[in-house]
């Protein structure tokens, strides 16, 4: 289990880092405020879900009808119980442990600040107004909104100049962003320990109010008069981080994209850089996977105990590589030689059977025209340990007795079922 969660975030990590360089290096200064909200929100909605993305790539066009099926061959845990004291922490272990341990805290700092909002709604109650609740506030704060809850300081600023700040934070209750907070502060929780987490929590947050602050001055406020505003209410005093505030530690970018001239529409077309480092990924994460027909094959022959079975078609795949031939590849001993080779090095990975993964790892090699075996993969996967040591002892045969077809010695496909069983 510790394996599987350190891989899904790694896997996610990479993801992240990846769809973030190219924000950075192409989308961060351009005036697209909405298609770059989209772009961002699916930074996370994509890192979350890549690690599951397994996509199958049917090979069956280039994989021939597999019918040489060595008898399947079962390992079990072998080892002896040993008296571990009580206390037996590893490496993996204490990654992990530090890693709950940081999401634990960041996930508190987060109930902290929602217990706040919620506190001060609960206080102070609203009033309706349209479709808005707004809360009246005596305190020396900024105006802010969380939903459609927006929270005014009703002594500490002019009039006219409230009213501004409410036009503001109802953009930010209008266009939903509190959705966006919340979303990217999840997101910083699962992955507190990656800084490329922080910046994006923090390019999320400016975004929005690049937007809010477009929204106000397409209603006709004045450019100049709205960034005045932002200069006078501009306070060195941290805010609540799960909130839309009228107040960001980013005044001088928010100044700078109200009076930045509005970027070519052509240039949008590089948004769609996005998709050849996606199918990138995808196909990365792919994992290959044959046609039903080879895999009823297998399943019709494992647990057999008969010698393998031989198509009498003799059909010839790619690079003169045989399915099956007049003489078989025999391993030296004969197949109750090669069970007892199998069972006597392959060794039941110790995280696998802690995991208690189970299951059959079906392998195919080639046995070549010198008795070599060569081209070792892995047809049906079990769990990344095991099919990596199947694979290791596999490559370790000694020299067969190569196959033959009209009298010469050529290459020929084997499939090995290996099951691994745990004791019961």
């Amino acid at each position: 289990m510790e394996g599987l969660i350190i891989s899904y975030a790694i896997k996610a990590s990479l993801a992240m880092i990846l769809l973030y360089g190219l924000y950075a290096l192409c989308f961060r200064n351009d005036t697209f405020n909405k298609a770059k909200r989209f772009y961002l929100l699916f930074i996370v909605v994509f890192s979350l879900l890549y690690p599951f993305c397994k996509l199958s790539i049917s090979t069956s066009a280039d994989i021939p009808m597999y019918q040489a099926i060595l008898p399947q061959i079962e390992v079990t845990d072998n080892t002896t119980v040993d008296h571990k004291p009580l206390l037996d922490i590893g490496l993996v272990e204490l990654l992990l442990i530090t890693y709950i341990c940081g999401i634990l805290i960041m996930l508190s700092r987060f109930l902290i600040q929602l217990s706040g909002v919620l506190n001060l709604i609960l206080r102070n109650g609203y009033q309706n107004s349209d479709n808005y609740k707004i809360i009246s506030l005596n305190m020396d704060i900024t105006p802010f909104s969380f939903f459609r809850w927006i929270f005014i300081p009703y002594n500490s600023f002019k009039k006219e100049d409230l009213s501004l700040m409410l036009e503001h934070e109802k953009e930010h209750a209008d266009q939903y962003h509190s959705l966006d907070i919340l979303l990217s502060e999840l997101f910083y929780i699962l992955f507190w320990w990656n800084p490329v987490t922080w910046l994006l929590k923090r390019e999320i947050k400016i975004n929005l109010e690049y937007l809010a602050d477009k929204g106000v001055l397409e209603k006709g406020v004045e450019a100049k008069k709205y960034q005045y505003l932002l200069l006078q209410v501009i306070k060195p005093s941290a805010t609540i981080q799960i909130v839309n505030n009228f107040n960001v530690s980013q005044l001088k970018k928010r100044i700078t994209m109200i009076n930045k001239k509005r970027t070519s529409r052509l240039m949008s077309c590089k948004y769609l850089l996005a998709f050849p480092i996606v199918a990138l990924m995808l196909l990365g994460n792919a994992q290959k996977t044959f046609s039903r027909q080879i895999e009823n094959v297998v399943e019709e022959h494992i647990g057999a105990e008969t010698t393998p079975s031989v198509n009498t078609d003799m059909s010839r795949q790619k690079e003169n590589v045989y399915t099956s031939v007049q003489v078989m590849p025999q391993y030296p001993g004969g197949d109750e030689a090669l069970m007892k080779y199998i069972n006597a090095n392959i060794k039941y990975p110790e995280q696998a059977v802690k995991d208690k993964v189970e299951g059959n790892v079906v392998i195919r090699l080639v046995v070549s025209k010198t008795g070599e075996v060569k081209d070792v993969t892995v047809l049906r996967s079990l769990d990344a340990r095991c099919d990596i040591e199947a694979v290791r002892v596999v490559k370790a045969m000694p020299t067969w007795t190569p196959g033959k077809q009209n009298g010469k010695d050529v290459d020929v496909y084997y499939v090995l079922p290996i099951k691994f069983v745990l004791p019961k």
